[in-house]
Formats: structure tokens, sequence, C-alpha cells
């Protein structure tokens, strides 16, 4: 007798579901995978730099002066520092963004832009200038752009010989 755990957890049958659900959950999946590589890439990076931490620090033995410093080279300490620093960034930022983009259900860039599209208002205020009427100069400039990218060139600059007042 086997138990099925996807029925006690409200799972149903993987080949009763629609393809557009598969996608979806996969969608999902490849989200929440990307979500825990960060966090994984993040937890790493803290440990390289506690540990480069660590390192630099100055303990001295039972025979030691502890009123006198050790040597170190300050460039060696700084560039340290540094990549430790943009290692923990640049993990932590991409577990911040695929966080976001997991729970607003993000997949790509061109999504994002249409979600800040919509979040923003500008998507009302595109449909509102579509909207209104297109005035003379407007329509001029509309039609002479077109006729040179149809490769009219006479229509845009007037016949030639022709001055801007029409006379030859």
């Amino acid at each position: 007798m086997s138990f099925d755990f996807g029925k006690v957890l409200g799972r149903g049958d993987p080949s009763k579901k629609t393809d557009a659900v598969l996608k979806y959950n996969e969608r999902r999946f490849y989200q929440m995978a990307t979500f825990y590589g960060f966090t994984l890439a993040t937890y790493i990076a803290s440990k390289i730099a506690y540990r480069g931490v660590i390192k630099r620090r100055y303990n001295p033995t039972f025979y030691q002066h502890n009123h006198v410093p050790p040597k170190f080279n300050f460039y060696m300490d700084a560039l340290s520092a540094v990549s430790h620093a943009s290692l923990l960034a640049v993990a932590s930022m991409g577990m911040l963004t695929s966080g976001a983009f997991w729970y607003y259900d993000i997949s790509n860039l061109k999504e994002f832009t249409y979600r800040m599209k919509i979040f923003l208002g500008g998507d009302e205020a595109e449909k509102a200038l579509k909207a209104m009427p297109e005035d003379e100069e407007t329509k001029q400039i509309t039609e002479s752009i077109d006729s040179l990218l149809k490769g009219d060139i006479l229509t845009v600059f007037g016949k030639e010989g022709d001055d801007e007042s029409g006379k030859k």
C-alpha cells in the first residue's frame, strides 16, 4: 500500500493538468530556484568575507608586545576589503532582486518594465496621449517623416527649383 502525499497536500495528478498550469508551475519553480541560488551565493560570500576579516585580525602570542602594531600592507588590506564588499553587495542585490521578482511573479526585464509602467501610471498617460487630437504641424511632420522613410524625397522638400514661397 502506497501513501500519496500529493493528495494529502491538495495536489492533483500531474497528467490531468493543462499545459498552461504546467508552464506556470515551471516558471514559478525557476523563480524559486534562482532566489535560492542567490541566497546560497550570499551565504557563501558572507562566509568568505568573515574569514577575510578574521584572518586580518591581530592576536599577539604570549611573549609578543601588544602595544606594537604588526606589519601590514595597506594595498592588500584595501584590495581585500573592496573585493569582499563587492562580492557581498552583488550577491545580496541578486538575492533581493530575485526574491522580489519571485514574489511579484516577474520573469524577465520586459515584464518588469510593463509592470512598472502600470504601477507608476504610465499606461493611463500613454492612452490619454494617444486619445488627444493631433495638431496640423504634427500631422505635417509625421507625413514628411513617413514620405522620407519611403524614399520620396521630392515630396518632403518640395519640387526641384522651388523655394519656400512656391515660386520658381
